[in-house]
C-alpha cells in the first residue's frame, strides 16, 4: 500500500470530505485536517447551557453539511450527539468516520454511548483510535477501527516565536519549569499535582487553561504559574522555553496529547505508566504512577538530564512518524474511497 497521501486540488462544484469538531479548536483535529488536505470545521456552540449550546451546534452542523455536501465526513468524538448530527444532516449514502477520543470509552459523561457510537460507524463506516487496546473494543462492537497517533510533526523553534505576549511570563526563561497543559478532567490527578508543586519548590509549575479554586489553593503559590487559555503561538512559546513536559493521567488507555506535542517540540517528557504509553514511548519518557512524589522526582530527573531525554524522543519522533505515515495512508484511502 503507498504511503503518498492524497493532495488533489478539489475543483468548484465537486464533493469533498469534511472533518466536524464541536470545539473551538484542537490540535488533533486540525493536525489530521490539514494533513489529509480537507477542510475542518469547528464550533464550540458560544455560552449557556449545555443544551442551548449543543442546540446550536446540531443547527449550525446541519446547515454547514447540508450546504458543503461533503463526500465523507469525519467527525470528533464525544460527544455522541456530534455524530447524530452528522448522520441526520448526510443521510445514510454518505460514509462517516467517527475520531474517537478516549472519552468515548472512559469519561463518565459519555461511556454510555460507546456501543451507540460503534453501531452508528458500523458497515462501510470507520472508527479511528489512538490504540490497539481501543480498536479491540471497537471492532467487538463490530464496526472497523484504524489506530492513528495525533499528528507528529516538527515544531518550529522557540526563537522563531518570538517574546511572550505576555511579559509576566518573561521570567520562566531564566529558571527551570515544568509545562502541565491540561484540562482539570476526571482522568487527571489534580491532587497529587498540587502536592508535588510542594514536594520541589526549586522548579516552577505552569499549569495552562482553566483551572479550578480548589486547584489554585492546593498549589504552592511560590513556584505555581497559571497563564489562563492562551493563543497557540503563546503555548508554543511556552512549550519551547518549558525543560520538562508532564502530561498525567489515571486512565489506562488514554494517549496524551500533551505527550505528542513533547515529541514534536523535541522536550524531555514525563507521564503515566500505563501499559499503553509504556509501549509508545519507551526509554524515550519517565513514566511514574500519579503520585505527588514520583511526579516530584521524576520532573527534578528530566531536568537535570534534559538534554538526553531530548535526544532520545527526537530519535524516536523519526520512527513513530514513518509508522503513522501508513495508518494515514490508509485514512487517505478510505476518505476518498479507494476501498
Amino acid at each position: 500500500m503507498s504511503t503518498t497521501l492524497k493532495s488533489e486540488v478539489v475543483s468548484a462544484g465537486e464533493k469533498s470530505p469534511v472533518f466536524v469538531s464541536w470545539i473551538d479548536f484542537h490540535g488533533r483535529s486540525e493536525g489530521i485536517a490539514r494533513t489529509l488536505g480537507i477542510n475542518e470545521w469547528s464550533e464550540g456552540g458560544g455560552a449557556g447551557p449545555l443544551p442551548l449550546r449543543y442546540l446550536r451546534l446540531w443547527t449550525s452542523t446541519w446547515k454547514y453539511l447540508r450546504s458543503a455536501k461533503p463526500s465523507a465526513v469525519i467527525v470528533m468524538q464525544p460527544p455522541v450527539v456530534a455524530l447524530l448530527a452528522v448522520r441526520a444532516a448526510v443521510g445514510k449514502n454518505v460514509r462517516i468516520c467517527g475520531d474517537l477520543h478516549t472519552g468515548t470509552f472512559h469519561d463518565p459523561k459519555w461511556k454510555w454511548s460507546t456501543k451507540l457510537v460503534a453501531r452508528l460507524l458500523g458497515g462501510s463506516n470507520l472508527a479511528i483510535v489512538t490504540n490497539d487496546s481501543l480498536a479491540g473494543k471497537v471492532r467487538k462492537q463490530g464496526a472497523e477501527a484504524l489506530v492513528l497517533h495525533d499528528l507528529i510533526e516538527t515544531y518550529p523553534d522557540v526563537e522563531s516565536l518570538g517574546a511572550f505576549d505576555d511579559p509576566a511570563l518573561a521570567p520562566l526563561v531564566d529558571g527551570k519549569y515544568v509545562l502541565v497543559p491540561i484540562t482539570y478532567s476526571y482522568d487527571e490527578p489534580l491532587y497529587e499535582l498540587a502536592a508535588a508543586t510542594h514536594l520541589a519548590p526549586d522548579v516552577s509549575w505552569v499549569f495552562t487553561g482553566r483551572p479550578p479554586s480548589t486547584f489554585v489553593d492546593a498549589c504552592n503559590p511560590d513556584n505555581t504559574v497559571f497563564p489562563g487559555f492562551v493563543s497557540r503561538e503563546e503555548y508554543l512559546r511556552l512549550l519551547g522555553h518549558a525543560n520538562v513536559l508532564l502530561a498525567p493521567t489515571t486512565e489506562e488507555e488514554t494517549m496524551q496529547r500533551a505527550g505528542y506535542e513533547a515529541m514534536c517540540a523535541g522536550k524531555a517528557l514525563v507521564t503515566s505508566d500505563t501499559a499503553v504509553l509504556k509501549d509508545f514511548f519507551g526509554e524515550a519518557a519517565l513514566t511514574v504512577p500519579p503520585q505527588a512524589d514520583r511526579y516530584a522526582s521524576a520532573v527534578r530527573k528530566a531536568a537535570h538530564l534534559q538534554a538526553e531525554f531530548e535526544k532520545r524522543i527526537t530519535e524516536l519522533r523519526t520512527d513513530r512518524v514513518y509508522e503513522q505515515s501508513k495508518a494515514l495512508a490508509r485514512l487517505s484511502e478510505w476518505i476518498h474511497g479507494d476501498d
